[in-house]
């Protein structure tokens, strides 16, 4: 079982996700937003549209977990959701705000399990056995993933003014 030390860290990474991602993006102009250094890479608003759609994805699938332990998981396509939920056009305060409430109602969730229920795992359809425990640690290192796209994208945005 997990001690309430860990569980506390997972919940603050986690929880603090949000506030990183809005001082990465605060002040971007619209042409660094929408800059894409090839069609196959998303811009930084694309980026945050998929932040905000895999955690809806994530928090259904926790909250399945915590309520039916062993729950099936479903599978999505990232790049199908992109195209057709419109990422490149998504407001990124929008997606910022959803992503926000999303992350501060998954956490308070979160702390109110049991410590047991962090064991909790749900079946994904593809990748097998998911715990509680792994979503919100893998949730909180993919934001982290992110942050550094958006970090290369602005700096590949300046290169290509050079």
């Amino acid at each position: 079982m997990l001690s309430a030390s860990r569980i506390s860290e997972l919940v603050l990474a986690y929880a603090d996700g949000p506030k990183r991602l809005e001082a990465a993006v605060a002040g971007v102009p619209k042409d660094v937003l929408d800059f894409k250094p090839a069609a196959e890479h998303w811009s930084i608003r694309e980026n945050v549209a998929h932040l905000a759609d895999t955690d809806l994805v994530a928090a259904t699938r926790l909250r399945y977990i915590l309520a039916h332990p062993g729950a099936t998981l479903v599978a999505f396509d990232q790049n199908t959701w992109a195209t057709a939920l419109g990422y490149a056009s998504r407001s990124v305060e929008g997606s910022l705000g959803l992503l926000r409430a999303v992350r501060e109602s998954t956490a308070d969730v979160l702390r109110r399990a049991p410590a047991e229920a962090w064991e909790y795992a749900g079946a994904h359809v593809e990748l097998g056995p998911q715990t509680v425990e792994w979503i919100v640690n893998h949730f909180a290192e993919h934001l982290d993933g992110h942050l550094a796209t958006i970090t290369k994208r602005r700096d590949q945005y300046a290169a290509a003014r050079r």
